[in-house]
């Protein structure tokens, strides 16, 4: 997005900044995010409380949307900012309005959106397997998971193991990912094939995460296309999609337990962490 507004302020808790218009709630929620702004809200470190920053988003009536910490300003030279306003020789308001038009003026380095990437099952409950290699889903995406996370180019990676399904969301949640994606691998009778993705019914945004990614898992497997597929929280898969404040996909690109499936996703397997990673550089761009 175009960062149109820029703020100096001194931080509080909660995520907000006192500025010279009164205190603004900064959030990593886009603007129009069906979520409340105060989910979203900046974590401010207890050494941080009581510093001058300057910050840049999008302000709408009291809260600075897609809000970013630029600049954390040492404490001595903050304090002198607030000394000369006090005493009129420069305005805060006007820096703001400087910073604003010298955006247009030069490329700003935009920090990288994060994806969490939430490893299906977990060591001890590995989730399928196939019989002839002995290889489980786990291990598999275990190991997918790293290569993706070297692969990727424009967005910051945060792997996830899980302790336990009911604590997954809330863990993930703590991270406050710009969304989130768990790779898992299918299974059902050893003869059924192809590639699908789930996310949340009611997310439009998990929608379009969905068709990204399985554009690109069908383009390099050269599996059957089963679709995306949408999910109700009492699903198979749901309860993630469901429950975690970013939005979600699950992607299912093979059955582990088809041979021939799985041999298609190991005969180049830094294509497929590539074509992984193509997709969250792709989805960064939009989310």
């Amino acid at each position: 997005m175009q960062y149109k507004d820029w703020l100096i302020g001194i931080l509080s808790r909660h995520g907000y900044i006192k500025t010279e218009a009164g205190e603004i709630l900064l959030t990593t929620h886009a603007r129009g995010v069906p979520q409340p702004p105060e989910t979203g809200a900046l974590s401010v470190a207890e050494e941080d409380l009581g510093r001058t920053v300057l910050v840049r988003g999008d302000l709408v009536s009291g809260v600075l949307y897609s809000a970013q910490v630029v600049e954390t300003v040492p404490r001595l030279t903050g304090a002198l900012r607030q000394r000369l306003a006090e005493k009129g020789i420069v305005s805060l308001a006007e820096i703001q309005e400087h910073l604003s038009e010298m955006e247009g003026e030069q490329e700003i380095v935009q920090p990288k959106k994060l994806c969490a990437l939430v490893i299906g099952h977990k060591k001890s409950s590995p989730g399928a397997v196939n019989e002839k290699t002995g290889l489980t889903e786990f291990d598999f995406n275990e190991d997918l998971a790293i290569r993706i996370e070297k692969a990727v180019e424009k967005t910051q990676i945060q792997r996830v193991y899980r302790r336990t399904w009911d604590k997954l969301p809330a863990d993930i949640n703590a991270l406050k990912p710009h969304f989130v994606l768990s790779p898992h691998c299918n299974a059902y009778n050893g003869q059924v094939s192809g590639t699908e993705v789930l996310y949340y019914h009611k997310s439009e945004v998990g929608k379009t995460i969905a068709e990204i990614l399985q554009r690109g898992l069908v383009d390099f497997l050269g599996l059957p296309d089963r679709g995306i597929k949408p999910k109700t929280s009492e699903d198979r898969g749901g309860y993630l999609l469901r429950y975690t404040n970013a939005p979600c996909v699950i992607a299912e690109p093979f059955f582990i337990d088809n041979d021939d499936d799985l041999a298609r996703a190991q005969e180049n397997i830094e294509g497929f962490a590539e074509t992984y990673a193509g997709a969250i550089d792709e989805i960064c761009q939009f989310i």
